[in-house]
């Protein structure tokens, strides 16, 4: 395994949301000249380690939650690549006890603030530029998808280098 190589609990739409979120991210790709990626919500990132370790927890994960009702909202953005534009995702009680369950599963001890969102693109643009798509897309994305599988992604690096390591169904 590659040093460095970061892993991700991903859940991603199916069918006709899946569709129309890839749409929106690609068109705004080609427009900005930003990178094309999945639709996701991403349960927990940035995890290193042996890959069979980490595709093994990530079962145990999955096995420990069930499926979810995620629900996008207000478009925001921050100064951050990864966070430039996005929906947010409503905190619900059952996504923050999966996410509770991926941290306790992966050990992990400190951990910034759980704030889920679905990125719709990825860069570094001025403010200007992300509040006038915000102004032409409208201010939000009232979009609802139920999460049914668990992904693993191998997710480091420019996202055209992302790949699909596993999946699991959620209980």
């Amino acid at each position: 395994m590659p040093a460095g190589n970061k892993y991700s609990l991903l859940l991603i739409p199916g069918g006709e949301v899946f569709d129309r979120l890839s749409q929106i991210i690609r068109r705004l790709s080609i427009r900005y000249g930003g990178p094309d990626f999945p639709p996701h919500v991403t349960l927990l990132g940035g995890r290193g380690g042996l890959r069979e370790d980490l595709v093994a927890k990530a079962a145990r994960v999955a096995a420990g939650i069930r499926p979810l009702t995620l629900r996008l909202g207000e478009i925001g953005f921050l100064d951050e690549y990864f966070r430039c534009l996005f929906a947010h995702v409503a905190l619900t009680k059952p996504l923050r006890e999966a996410h509770q369950k991926a941290l306790e599963v992966f050990g992990a001890r400190r951990e910034p603030a759980f704030t889920p969102h679905l990125s719709l693109l990825y860069g570094d643009y001025p403010r200007s530029l992300k509040e006038g798509i915000i102004a032409e897309m409208g201010p939000r994305l009232d979009v609802r998808f139920k999460a049914r599988v668990l992904y693993v992604w191998l997710a480091h690096g420019h996202p055209r280098h992302w790949r699909r390591v596993a999946s699991f169904p959620l209980k």
